[in-house]
């Protein structure tokens, strides 16, 4: 076994922000280490860019690594209220994504379609419920 550190996005901390966390992990190869890292909590599983790098390490600084991240603020909330509690420790280390996140992107490729001026958010929704309303319109 090998030791790494990878280093990888995480996220819940706001839309279009992360966090960069280094964790230690021990795999045979840099990706495996870089797979097992993805599937973490708190890893922005969403996005195929969530690994920044990984680099091998020795056992010294592996466990440094361990005890640092044991002791970090951000990884030892379970909520929401508990992170804002931490508010100064966890959100001076936020970064913003450089190409808008992931979901500009998705809002971005889809048409939008209207209803004279209201956008409509789900089509397909907003499709069976206009022939609901014909239907019921139809029986009366």
């Amino acid at each position: 076994m090998r030791y790494y550190e990878v280093t990888a996005k995480c996220g819940h901390v706001g839309k279009g922000y992360y966090i960069p966390i280094g964790f230690a992990v021990r795999a045979e190869t840099a990706s495996e280490a870089a797979a097992a890292t993805r599937t973490m909590p708190r890893v922005k599983h969403d996005h195929k860019d969530a690994i920044l790098s990984v680099r091998e390490v020795d056992v010294f600084e592996y466990d440094d690594l361990r005890q640092v991240n044991h002791y970090d603020p951000y990884l030892q909330c379970q909520s929401r209220r508990e992170q804002m509690t931490e508010y100064d420790a966890i959100y001076n280390r936020l970064v913003e994504e450089q190409r808008g996140g992931v979901w500009n992107e998705k809002e971005l490729s889809e048409k939008a379609v209207y209803d004279g001026k209201k956008r409509i958010r789900n089509v397909r929704r907003y499709a069976r419920e206009l022939a609901a309303a014909y239907a019921m319109r139809e029986t009366v």
